[in-house]
């Protein structure tokens, strides 16, 4: 993936809009679909938990529609730091950064979402362990990226999941660009 200078950004909004046009610029069409998707599931969400944070982008197209209460989760920070203040300033949004694993065992005890994201490490066995970890604390929504990359690992994970986990179901699936796959508990 593509990493942009946002440093100029005054707000969140700024930067939403800017990253978007840079990922597909350099990506494609298609390549953010997952962001509509966000947008169109927001009014009813009202929490949101994000694995594999990078910069923040899609973190940031949540709390632009409106979901405020967000869990971010990532190895690493460094890539998403510089931008910190976006979501320090915005108003109303109360965030929590876990600089970890997502699959650190205490993972299981985070609050309860209506939303999350998944796009963390692009392999069957850490999506499925994710999804053994996550699920249990989301109350709505799962949404994956990439999963119709070359090796469709994270689909096959997911669907996997969706067969043996009878409270999950598959409700739609893009397969442009990258692709993204949605998932609700029924």
């Amino acid at each position: 993936m593509i990493k942009g200078d946002f440093t100029y950004c005054i707000n969140l909004s700024q930067f939403n809009r800017d990253i978007r046009i840079l990922q597909e610029d350099h990506h494609g069409k298609g390549y953010t679909n997952h962001h509509d998707e966000i947008r169109r599931l927001a009014p009813e969400c009202n929490s949101y938990r994000e694995l594999g944070v990078m910069q923040g982008a899609t973190s940031a197209q949540a709390a632009v529609v409106g979901i405020l209460d967000q869990q971010l989760i990532d190895i690493d920070d460094y890539q998403w730091t510089p931008y910190k203040k976006l979501w320090d300033n915005m108003k109303g949004l109360k965030y929590k950064y876990h600089k970890k694993s997502s699959l650190t065992p205490e993972m299981v005890n985070l609050p309860n979402v209506d939303l999350m994201l998944v796009d963390s490490v692009h392999n069957y066995n850490h999506v499925s362990q994710e999804l053994k970890i996550h699920a249990q604390t989301v109350n709505k929504y799962i949404i994956f990226h990439d999963t119709s990359l070359p090796t469709d690992q994270v689909h096959r994970a997911v669907n996997d999941f969706c067969m043996t986990n009878s409270a999950w179901q598959e409700v739609a699936r893009s397969q442009e660009n990258v692709g993204y796959t949605l998932i609700k508990r029924i």
